[in-house]
């Protein structure tokens, strides 16, 4: 799955399990309903900054946005989820490549066309 498909999913996810609305969450992070209303319909990309944002308000770790739940949700067996057996230096680390990933992926999209 597209990694922005997954971060518009786990957006509304966290937000209606917080029991915000997109209003709720836009004031909490001091920003415009629109711009979460946007995130929410796969419009735009958030900055590192804003996914930080995000992820405080909703409580959570900020790769949490980014990890695809049908990946995590393998194991048939009961064992605990994948992500809540990381360690901090795991999850951190998990983050850093996370990251990277977007921002290789932004300045691909923000590159201008080579026209040969």
């Amino acid at each position: 799955m597209e990694i922005m498909k997954v971060f518009t999913y786990n957006l509304k996810k966290y937000r209606k399990k917080r029991g915000l609305t997109q209003e709720k969450l836009a004031e909490i992070i001091n920003t415009a309903t629109s711009y979460i209303g946007g995130f929410e319909i796969n419009i735009g990309t958030p900055s590192l900054e804003m996914v930080e944002k995000i992820a405080k308000a909703l409580d959570i770790e900020p790769f949490r946005l980014f990890v695809d739940d049908n990946e995590r949700i393998k194991n048939e067996d009961g064992v605990s989820d994948y992500l809540e057996g990381l360690t901090t230096i795991e999850r951190q680390d998990l983050l850093e490549r996370i990251m990277k990933l977007i921002s290789s992926d932004l300045s691909k999209v923000l590159q201008p066309e080579k026209r040969g």
